[in-house]
């Protein structure tokens, strides 16, 4: 799996992480934001490789499911990437206000 494809699941738990059951969320969290294996994460919760991997494969089933319907972690990104687009387009003097405006418009 590519680092850009990690990155990017790691977002979409971010983003709809609360929609999906505990275990669910707490493996993915674990997976990616914790760096844990499979091995490790089952021992962490005294359940099988097996049983982490499916509760992994589910969320993150969800989690593209949740995207493709909404797009809310896309739509952020292209804030995001207009954001940066923008500010060089700021006049110097306005550029530290302008900043703390495009992060809001970011989150």
């Amino acid at each position: 799996m590519s680092l850009e494809n990690i990155v990017w699941k790691g977002e979409l738990l971010t983003c709809y992480g609360a929609l999906l059951t505990d275990r669910q969320r707490d493996c993915l969290d674990l997976y990616y934001n914790e760096d844990l294996s499979l091995g490790e994460i089952a021992e962490h919760f005294h359940i099988s490789r097996q049983a982490v991997h499916d509760a992994m494969q589910r969320g993150e089933e969800q989690l593209a499911a949740y995207e493709a319907a909404l797009h809310m972690e896309a739509s952020r990104r292209a804030r995001e990437e207009a954001a940066a687009k923008l500010m060089p387009m700021i006049a110097p003097e306005r550029a530290a206000e302008a900043e703390k405006l495009l992060r809001i418009l970011c989150e």
